[in-house]
């Protein structure tokens, strides 16, 4: 189990690697040729479609992979019973798209941009649910194949679409066109690796009966996401926007830091899962991957704590000084974040999300006081103290609650 669970853990890094390399790679490519502008427009688009591809997801992904970690033969029946929700949830929301584009933006690019890219709130849940069944498989080459290669085909063509003279709608296009072709890659692997391997026929799922098992894992995506940006939204309204730029800038180290945790989360999860009926071993390898999380927080936030002068100066610059005791302390929240992390993926395996979403909601409310209360007087340090301290509360919380939680 520790062999597949480290096997897994580096496939999913090489593919989150790749994918944040080529997804760099594709933003420098937009922002050489078409500039700020064409870049501005580009991130504007996504910005409106992805929250929404979340909210059709609505948390079925989750659901998926923990459901079929428990039963694998289940497989193909949960896949079918999905379906409808993910049709209705998603076709109505890129319906609405389309439609509420020209109230979204004064721009008429941006609009143009929005009703293209719309039909992604469509298809990025349906791919969602196909790698969340290589997932609970424990089967995690195939994610890595399809994130990588959708992402070079779209690099390349995207190039070429400027060198005939395109702008940025046809790299939208190209966005759309290769993310249909990644949905309709994942479904030919499924079929022609995966779709034997069992099926219950069960009866399928009321639409009612599975939005009610998936809602927990969609209030916990919706929490999670207000959780994100409420800080920097606060930051932006009560201060200007050098100190939103300067933890913008600190932040991004924080992001790539988490590269590595997101790809053993990836794994992990329908590792727990899978050993959740033997209570003993679960513990065993929930213990372990205590330590190592801890050994890789604290050496990061050891060498950014000595080196963050240097690194803030290397990369962005002296005029980026003020970062540097931003980065400092928005370094250290990434262990507890981590913790914090694990701990929801092991409660999640125990059928705990109520539990988990009720500290998300209350860390939620700390955070919102402690960043009216910082941010006017620290600025951008006092977001860094405020995630700080709601990680560790957040972490806390998940340990000390465990038996109210187990009963």
């Amino acid at each position: 189990m520790t062999s597949l669970l480290s096997t897994n853990t580096l496939t999913l890094l090489v593919s989150n690697g790749g994918s944040v390399l080529l997804s760099f790679a594709l933003s420098v490519l937009i922002g050489r040729v078409l500039g700020q502008d064409g870049l501005g427009i580009y991130a504007t688009t996504l910005a409106w479609v992805f929250p929404l591809s979340l909210l059709a997801d609505f948390g079925l992904g989750t659901l998926i992979t923990r459901d079929v970690a428990q039963n694998p033969d289940s497989a193909a029946d949960v896949l079918r019973d999905t379906a409808p929700t993910r049709l209705l949830l998603g076709g109505g929301l890129t319906l609405l798209l389309v439609v509420a584009a020209p109230f979204l933006s004064s721009d008429a690019s941006v609009i143009r941009g929005i009703q293209i890219s719309a039909p992604l709130v469509f298809i990025a849940p349906f791919f969602g649910a196909y790698t969340a069944v290589f997932r609970a498989y424990r089967v995690m080459w195939p994610i890595a194949w399809l994130n990588v290669g959708m992402l070079v085909a779209q690099v390349i063509l995207t190039a070429l679409v400027f060198l005939a003279g395109s702008g940025v709608i046809a790299a939208l296009v190209v966005n759309v066109a290769t993310s249909a072709a990644q949905l309709a890659a994942a479904w030919a692997l499924w079929r022609w690796k995966f779709s034997d391997v069992g099926a219950t026929h069960a009866s399928p799922l009321q639409m009612r009966g599975l939005l009610a098992k998936a809602w927990p894992f969609a209030l916990a995506g919706i929490l999670a996401a207000v959780q994100l940006r409420v800080s920097v939204i606060l930051l932006e309204r009560l201060t200007n926007a050098g100190e939103v730029g300067a933890y913008a800038a600190a932040s991004r180290f924080v992001e790539a830091g988490r590269m590595i945790p997101n790809a053993f989360f990836g794994a992990l999860f329908p590792t727990l899962v899978a050993l959740a009926a033997s209570p003993p071993e679960m513990a065993k390898i929930f213990a372990r991957v205590t330590v190592a999380l801890m050994v890789f927080g604290i050496t990061l936030g050891l060498i950014f704590a000595l080196f963050t002068p240097s690194i803030i100066k290397l990369t962005y610059g002296d005029e980026f000084a003020p970062a540097i005791p931003i980065l400092q302390i928005v370094m250290w929240s990434l262990l507890p974040s981590m913790l914090r992390g694990a701990r929801t993926l092991y409660w999640y395996a125990r059928e705990q999300e109520r539990f988990v979403n009720i500290v998300t909601a209350v860390t939620l409310t700390l955070q919102i006081v402690l960043s009216l209360w910082l941010i006017p007087q620290q600025g951008a340090l006092g977001v860094a103290i405020v995630i700080l301290v709601v990680e560790s509360a957040a972490f806390v919380a998940l340990m000390w609650g465990r038996n109210v939680a187990a009963s």
